[in-house]
């Protein structure tokens, strides 16, 4: 586990150097790429070049992106095994989406430990180090699933699957909270048990794609990524390893159906078993994998529009190798997808609140800000009221950002924004503009005059003032993510101009 808050970075470097030379390391194997865990894999490939990285095909293409430097890779699937001597054979296990695209979980069969960073994990620190006292850690652990891996239950159950095939475990080493080893079956028994009665009952989406065909897993991860920011669960289908009958199964519980064109070898019979399965109720999307042999998405979308299915987003062409925008608009796609599919869940949410209480809680005025990043080419935007000035050293704020918004993307660890404050008086035309709903992958920009900051995210030039923000944590919420960011500049453009202010009648919407 490799952490990139500042404050302890170098702690963190001088303690693994005390046990470690780094010139001996040969393999660092990367659980998932999440910036809390993964933000000094750089740090330590600078004093070790050496090094191999493990991980998944879509943890791998994260971390070309994240790193912008060559390094040693090994790309390892579900089962495969990396022998490093003396018994230490370790054997890995894909867990997708738990709580990140590209989670594995990674077995040794000599120390019968297995190590899941995220998953059985919880926050909370005491000074036992193992489980023992399980009434202690009880509310913490169930928690903790219910905000990181609850929204994924189906996923939750493909993992435990796949955890059957290993031999048995002593211990499983956790990222976050006490090690599990005293009550491995009651615990690891509550994920199963909460996750079939989650899956049961909660709106699905079905993803089909051929793995390891183009660029197919790193595409449908993405769109899976989009989707489960508005709370809905994604079950992932290997149209290559696929009984058609647990196709139909599938898409018969699902209320969206997402589908990666796969090579013409495969098309035919897969094809032909969903669009037997579908129906007029369910929504669907369709991108191309780009593995120079997909099946055309034309003919699959017109049979569709046939049937009368309604088309989520629409279809995802690859016509060279994909970047940081295609891999954005993808998940744009999925979160678009997920919102229309919530949509009757949102509104009856906003009208289950006490009259009162709604009322009383709208009294909670702010200001009317508009956020603007740019990360690797792509930019994205959002009109913002719940933010506050949060620490005065460092000069510091705080920023509510919904889960199923574009721009939570721009705003992990390390990210670099703008926060621009709007004008008293002359804000309607940038708010208007801003809350427009707009399709996956559009330029928020559009007709906008802008310049760009010192840390490359535009600023607005009709702002009154803006900072310059970079984000230093995060704290999960149930519909939000609090992000603290320190400020490292800011100007006012008009000395005696007001902070326009939102006042809302009702608490429970912006």
């Amino acid at each position: 586990m490799i952490r990139p808050t500042k404050k302890f970075r170098q702690l963190y470097l001088d303690t693994l150097a005390g046990l470690i030379d780094f010139t001996q390391i040969d393999y660092l194997v990367v659980s998932h790429t999440e910036p809390d865990h993964s933000g000094l894999i750089k740090d330590i490939l600078q004093r070790s070049p050496q090094i191999t990285l493990v991980g998944t095909k879509v943890a791998i293409q994260f971390l070309e992106d994240f790193l912008h430097q060559p390094f040693a890779r090994m790309v390892v699937k579900n089962g495969d095994r990396l022998n490093l001597g003396n018994g230490h054979d370790l054997e890995f296990v894909a867990a997708p989406n738990l709580h990140w695209p590209d989670t594995m979980l990674t077995y040794d069969h000599k120390t019968q430990v297995l190590y899941t960073c995220d998953v059985f994990g919880l926050h909370f620190c005491d000074d036992q180090l193992y489980d023992e006292n399980l009434a202690l850690i009880n509310a913490d652990y169930q928690l903790y699933y219910d905000c990181l891996m609850g929204p994924n239950a189906r996923s939750v159950l493909a993992a435990l699957k796949r955890m059957g095939d290993l031999p048995p475990y002593r211990t499983i080493a956790t990222g976050h909270g006490p090690l599990l080893h005293h009550h491995i079956s009651e615990l690891v028994g509550r994920y199963r048990d909460w996750s079939q009665a989650q899956a049961k009952a909660e709106t699905m989406v079905a993803l089909f794609y051929a793995a390891d065909y183009g660029y197919g897993d790193e595409l449908a991860q993405a769109i899976a990524h989009g989707i489960a920011k508005t709370g809905v669960a994604v079950d992932l289908i290997d149209l290559k390893a696929t009984d058609p009958q647990e196709v139909i199964e599938v898409v018969g519980s699902a209320s969206g159906i997402v589908i990666g064109m796969p090579p013409q070898s495969v098309a035919n019979a897969a094809l032909s078993t969903l669009l037997a399965a579908v129906n007029s109720k369910q929504v669907v999307g369709l991108f191309e994998s780009g593995g120079g042999d997909d099946e055309s998405v034309y003919p699959l979308r017109n049979k569709f529009q046939e049937i009368g299915v309604r088309e989520a987003f629409a279809p995802i062409l690859i016509k060279e190798t994909p970047g940081n925008a295609i891999y954005q608009l993808c998940d744009e796609a999925g979160t678009d997808l997920g919102q229309w599919l919530t949509r009757d869940r949102t509104v009856k949410q906003m009208k289950a609140l006490d009259n009162e209480l709604d009322k009383a809680l709208g009294r909670l005025s702010g200001g009317l800000y508009i956020i603007t990043a740019e990360k690797g080419g792509v930019s994205s935007a959002m009109l913002a009221s719940w933010v506050s000035q949060a620490s005065t050293k460092p000069l510091g704020l705080s920023i509510a950002v919904a889960k199923d918004r574009a721009i939570e993307s721009f705003m992990h660890v390390g990210d670099r924004f703008i926060l621009n404050v709007l004008e008293e008086g002359n804000y309607q035309p940038l708010m208007r503009h801003f809350l427009k709903r707009f399709a996956p992958g559009a330029d928020r920009f559009t007709g906008i005059k802008t310049y760009p900051a010192a840390n490359g995210s535009p600023i607005l030039a009709e702002a009154l003032a803006y900072l310059e923000c970079e984000v230093v944590s995060r704290m999960e919420c149930p519909d939000h993510w609090i992000v603290y960011s320190t400020v490292d500049a800011g100007r006012v453009s008009k000395a005696e101009g007001l902070t326009a202010v939102h006042h809302r009648k009702v608490g429970n919407h912006y």
